[in-house]
């Protein structure tokens, strides 16, 4: 089922997970949030799975601002806050509304289940 709307949902979020570079650990995470979209994106048939992996990527998503503001506080990064740095976010809230298709099909599913 490549063709739902949370799958172009976690693309857009691998997507924006590729576009910039700060630091080796801010694109390690970044390249950590993309993989998981990126397979969660073929997880299509383990549907609670997927919505975990949504999870996760939302997370390590979130989880960059942490690392960022701890960078900029040690010195390691300049307090300018670049045009990219808002992507994580962006890629998050991709990452939610591919959880909330993923989830909305398993209710329909499951509610089909049930009628049989």
């Amino acid at each position: 089922m490549i063709q739902r709307k949370q799958t172009v949902f976690l693309l857009i979020a691998v997507i924006l997970g590729m576009v910039h570079f700060l630091g080796w650990v801010l694109f390690g995470m970044q390249i950590l949030a993309s993989a998981i979209a990126l397979i969660a994106i073929f997880m299509f048939k383990q549907r609670p799975l997927q919505a975990t992996m949504c999870l996760f990527a939302m997370l390590v998503n979130i989880l960059w601002y942490v690392a960022f503001a701890v960078l900029i506080q040690q010195g390691v990064l300049s307090d300018a806050l670049p045009m990219t740095a808002s992507l994580p976010i962006i890629a998050a809230i991709f990452c939610l509304l591919a959880r909330r298709g993923v989830l909305a099909d398993e209710k329909l599913v499951r509610a089909a289940d049930r009628l049989r």
